[in-house]
Order: structure tokens, then sequence, then C-alpha cells
């Protein structure tokens, strides 16, 4: 099954850190949530299965203009999938492949996902 998704924000983009009470907090920034909610809602439209125990393996092709570190968009991807119901637990993922893969225009920025 290959689920199509807007390509996520990197961690950095996804999180914002904040100090209280003199100790860092950690919460979803602005671009995170609205993130979340369309790739969100195109995951359901796509995946029709039931919340799985099962171990997984991820295929995943990044479509990317511009810079891109490779590693950024993962904990995005894995915790979409945890907060979906796809998974249980994001730990459940055994196997992970990531590809790069440049596009001329921000427009085209996408990511395909396999599942197995």
């Amino acid at each position: 099954m290959t689920i199509k998704l807007p390509k996520p924000p990197g961690v950095n983009a996804l999180y914002k850190i904040t100090c209280r009470n003199g100790y860092p907090s950690m919460y979803k920034s602005a671009e995170g949530k609205a993130w979340i909610e369309e790739a969100g809602y195109k995951l359901k439209t796509q995946y029709k299965r039931a919340t799985t125990e099962e171990d997984m393996a991820l295929y995943i092709k990044v479509f990317y203009c511009g810079r891109f570190d490779i590693d950024s968009c993962l904990k995005a991807l894995l915790d979409l999938f945890q907060e979906m119901g796809v998974v249980k637990n994001d730990s459940q993922f055994n196997f992970l492949q990531i590809e790069k893969i440049r596009v001329a225009h921000r427009t085209d920025e996408k990511v395909e996902i396999e599942l197995e």
C-alpha cells in the first residue's frame, strides 16, 4: 500500500521549545499542527485498516526542493502514524528506508510511503 502525504516540516519547525519556571518545555508549532491536520486527513482517506500491534516496515520517498536533511521528516511521519491510529506505538516500525528525490518546485514536494 502506497500512501501520499504532504512533505512534513523538519523537526525544528514541527516543535518549539520554551522555558517555563526555568525548565524547557516542548510543544507543537502552528506549522506542525497545520501539517498534522492536513496529513492526518489525507492518511485517514488512504489507510482504512484498524490499528495494528504488529511490527511494520516503511519505505519512504521524500520529494523535496532546496536543502533538506534526510532525517528531518522522520519524527513527524512516525508520530503521525501513531497519532492517526495506524500503529499503536511508533516503536513498532522495525525497518525504515528513506530516499530523497529532488523536484524543481515547492509545489511538487510530497512524501510517498509504502507500508509492509
